[in-house]
């Protein structure tokens, strides 16, 4: 019998036996600090993060979400106001139905040219120590101005963008509520992005209803789970997040262009690795792999049950092997596709508190 209420613990044992086994006068109030749930008596909603599958909450010390600060940090992740000309938002590539992905294979910028990567999902993103399929950001507040930056991207300068921001009535205000500043500056335009993304966390869907004991999941899900343990993907996809907030070389390439988190790291052991992306959401957020090579989940599966190239260098191969040698067939590929689904979850995609405000 299903022991709904530990199995996400099952996922994590057996990564941890897969990876042994393998080697004015008065002065301004304080801000209101929004917990884990419920209300804190202040203006607003303070009930922005509530989870239940998920880890204990990691919210920066220097930065304690606040009403006014994850207002503040949506309204900018949606402005235009922070590209180069004013045409292109954060939200303009990570878009709420598709987890925070935009559905193809490379993003284009401002000027319509195309990046190198495929956009990465933006949730549950708190519990992770680096970002970007490279690993090059180190928090949430270091990544928050990296696409502004980006010459293909929102190709702004943050002087710039901070210029018209203590030029706006609007902002001026919400970061006087948000910060009790005066003046706007980068580290408080980073802190304010940071607030929002860090509230965008995705523990609803039937899986963790499931696992709540509010429903029952299908016989096909159930198969599907199962086939995945055998498959060894919760090797990596693991815990409660389904990832391990690793990086690893799947073989994509036998001779791999792209570094990877070895550009990052100047490390060669590190060539050709990429964060592994989650689990969640999955059957939503094509195309896949760090350069979104393929569109659809079959050709995923078929590409670790034949194609991937073991001998790339720095490849795991000890995990691609177990997922050659287990091939679905047609009705397990059915199964496994029936669970990937039972891990949608439809209250991140179209909560109003992660939509755009404008």
């Amino acid at each position: 019998m299903w022991n709904k209420h530990r199995i996400f613990l099952v996922i994590g044992c057996l990564c941890l036996s897969v990876l042994m086994s393998l080697s004015s006068c008065s002065p301004d109030p304080p801000p209101v600090v929004i917990g884990s749930g419920g209300s804190n008596g202040g203006d607003g909603d303070t009930t922005l993060i509530s989870v239940s599958e998920l880890p204990s909450l990691r919210i920066p010390a220097d930065n304690p979400l606040t009403v006014a600060g994850v207002d503040l940090g949506r309204h900018l992740f949606y402005d235009k106001i922070l590209s180069g000309d004013q045409t292109q938002a954060c939200g303009s590539c990570h878009l709420q139905k598709f987890a925070f992905s935009d559905g193809n294979k490379f993003s284009k910028g401002i000027r319509g040219d195309l990046g190198t990567r495929n956009a990465m999902v933006l949730f549950n993103l708190m519990w992770s120590d680096s970002f970007f399929w490279d690993s090059r950001a180190p928090s949430l507040r270091a990544l928050a101005t990296m696409p502004i930056e980006n010459p293909v991207e929102m190709d702004a300068r943050v002087e710039d963008v901070l210029v018209r921001l203590n030029n706006s009535a609007f902002y001026k205000e919400k970061f006087k509520k948000a910060f009790n500043i005066d003046v706007i500056d980068k580290e408080h335009l980073s802190m304010a992005i940071e607030q929002f993304l860090l509230t965008l966390t995705s523990d609803n869907s039937r899986f963790d209803q499931f696992n709540r004991g509010e429903l029952e999941l299908t016989d096909a899900e159930l198969r599907g789970f199962e086939k995945l343990k055998v498959k060894g993907c919760f090797a990596c996809h693991s815990t409660s997040l389904m990832h391990d907030d690793l990086s690893h070389n799947t073989g994509l390439d036998k001779f791999p262009q792209d570094l990877g988190k070895g550009a990052t790291t100047m490390k060669s052991t590190d060539d050709y690795k990429f964060k592994t992306p989650s689990l969640r959401n999955v059957m939503i957020s094509s195309p896949y792999m760090h350069d979104g090579r393929f569109s659809t989940i079959e050709e995923v599966i078929n590409f670790y049950e034949v194609d991937a190239n073991l001998t790339s260098r720095n490849a795991s191969a000890d995990l691609l092997q177990v997922a050659k040698r287990n091939r679905l067939t047609p009705s397990e590929l059915a199964d496994v596709k029936a669970f990937l689904n039972a891990l949608t979850d439809q209250k991140l995609i179209t909560n109003s508190k992660y939509s755009d405000p404008f």
